[in-house]
């Protein structure tokens, strides 16, 4: 029985998807337009009197580069990234970038405790909303990591997403100390009113501003973790169910090796 010529052409795409080292955006576009030409130039073959087994095969020797050809398209699509830092060795490239992360992270807590103190919160603010806080300024540096992986340096996590799963932790963890937070104030709160009986209120509504801050923060932080995590990881399923169709693979197919050029 005769194989459908775009199954028959499978075997060579996959093949070529794995020695290709180019980013998996450009990977994927690489191995439709060559799919295209391989079933043209097969048609075209075929019209002119070959069987299909014969025409199949010439257009793959045709048009399935290896290589130099290989070599040649991983130095074109090099990240514009890779380039400006190639001379720049992998030990000191990842200090510099770690860096450039924790100031990041550092400037959102500046930004945002210049935010609570022009709104006044600072001076009431419960004790448990520095680390919140931090929590905030550790997940900005997560998601400008995933981020800058997939975008900036090309080179995006699995399929299976595991590189998704601090934004997620950083955002439980938000939540804990925020929930948690507000419970240990209410519960001091309590305490010292049995103590001290408060009739002009002003501790009850100190208290209640502060927990309000500590637990409106916490849930904006973490609605921001969610919402990163849901778009990136939109973003790579889009792209793993894409080439898992096109090349008739699963979507959490095996690990390949890093799509960099030589």
């Amino acid at each position: 029985m005769t194989i459908p010529t775009a199954r028959a052409f499978l075997p060579a795409l996959r093949t070529l998807d794995r020695e290709l080292r180019v980013p998996p955006a450009e990977r994927l576009r690489i191995l439709r337009e060559l799919e295209s030409d391989l079933e043209e130039l097969s048609r075209r073959l075929e019209a002119d009197g070959l069987d299909p087994v014969e025409a199949r095969r010439r257009a793959i020797e045709a048009l399935v580069p290896a290589g130099t050809v290989l070599r040649d398209l991983a130095a074109v699509h090099t990240p514009l990234y890779r380039r400006f830092t190639s001379h720049i060795s992998d030990t000191r490239l990842r200090a510099i970038e770690r860096s450039a992360l924790a100031v990041t992270a550092c400037a959102v807590v500046v930004a945002e405790t210049l935010v609570l103190m022009r709104v006044d919160l600072l001076g009431q603010s419960s004790p448990f909303l520095w680390p919140v806080l931090a929590l905030s300024g550790l997940l900005v540096a997560v998601v400008l990591t995933t981020a800058f992986q997939i975008w900036i340096k090309a080179d995006p996590p699995e399929p299976r997403r595991p590189g998704l799963t601090p934004i997620l932790l950083v955002g439980a963890a938000v939540l804990v100390v925020g929930i948690g937070g507000a419970f240990v104030d209410f519960i001091r709160l309590a305490a010292a009113l049995e103590t001290m009986p408060d009739p002009t209120g002003q501790l009850q509504l100190t208290t209640f501003v502060s927990i309000s801050a500590l637990l409106s923060v916490s849930l904006l932080v973490a609605l921001g973790a969610g919402l990163s995590w849901f778009l990136l990881s939109q973003w790579l399923s889009f792209h793993a169910g894409a080439r898992a169709q096109l090349l008739g693979v699963p979507s959490h197919h095996p690990p390949r090796k890093r799509s960099v050029a030589p």
